[in-house]
């Protein structure tokens, strides 16, 4: 089960220590849902920060159609995903989605179809 306070301190720590912030700025400038059990979407902070500053790993999916992907969408991988991910929208128009779990990532691409991933994927 995710426990996003403990990810955000190991991630804290990975950091430089002259770049380390405190756990509740990193909570709010990195995390969509600012609860502590709340989704792992990240904000372009947090996208920054963990591809830019931590450089971790990270896997695409393309959004192929930008009209399936609507709020129930966004609501779903909100209560199921266990790792980081970010929407990344051109013009508020979503393009693809960035995960930073590496099964997640395999498990979607494989299924080829965003929505059904979500509706059979057992966290």
């Amino acid at each position: 089960m995710r426990d996003k306070r403990k990810l955000i301190e190991e991630l804290i720590a990975l950091l430089p220590e002259e770049d380390r912030i405190g756990l509740k700025f990193a909570m709010s400038a990195w995390w969509f849902n600012l609860r502590r059990n709340g989704g792992m979407r990240l904000t372009s902070t947090g996208y920054q920060t963990l591809t830019e500053d931590l450089d971790l790993e990270h896997y695409s999916y393309s959004i192929d159609d930008p009209h399936t992907f609507n709020k129930q969408l966004i609501l779903k991988l909100d209560r199921k995903m266990q790792m980081p991910y970010y929407i990344h929208a051109v013009k508020g128009i979503p393009k693809r989605i960035v995960f930073f779990g590496s099964q997640e990532a395999v498990m979607v691409n494989l299924y080829g179809n965003l929505e059904q991933f979500l509706d059979n994927y057992k966290p």
